[in-house]
């Protein structure tokens, strides 16, 4: 759980630290890097509601119309959600199946260890994608390394 938990913080760290940088450049000049952003919440989203034990098929995965606001909320709505899941889980519900649909309406079971190791290593690689796409525009990305947030959480 503690790795778990770990993952999940430094997941809402990075999410911050992405939305700072994202705020200090002109949207339509990142490429792909504003769709990406709002993918990868999105995705978060959809994931807690199936964790939640609720059908997510409603939410929409991808989105060109980016609102930086929307996406803070987003990021808010999201660390708030998953903190509470993960303060009221148990080492043994880890190991849990969740029945769920995916967007396209096809039945999957999944455990809950299996999933919240996706949406962290999910959001990882989209952030190294958006990263990317603002280097590719000009701008300079944001340093999002675990070791980073690691640093900073041993000085606090």
């Amino acid at each position: 759980m503690l790795t778990i938990r770990a993952m999940f913080a430094h997941m809402d760290w990075a999410n911050r630290q992405l939305l700072e940088t994202m705020r200090s450049v002109p949207l339509g000049e990142a490429g792909k890097a504003a769709p990406l952003l709002l993918h990868m919440l999105q995705a978060e989203r959809i994931w807690l509601t199936r964790l939640q034990g609720k059908d997510s098929r409603h939410l929409p995965l991808w989105g060109d119309d980016v609102d930086i606001d929307a996406c803070a909320a987003l990021i808010e709505a999201n660390a708030d959600g998953f903190r509470t899941f993960l303060d009221t889980l148990s080492e043994h519900e880890l190991d849990e199946t969740v029945a769920y649909r995916s967007q396209a309406g096809a039945p999957f079971e999944t455990t809950v260890r299996d999933i919240l190791i996706h949406v962290a290593l999910h959001g990882q690689y989209h952030r190294g994608q958006i990263n990317t796409a603002l280097r590719a525009g000009g701008f300079d990305p944001a340093a999002l390394d675990y070791i980073l947030y690691a640093r900073l959480a041993e000085k606090a």
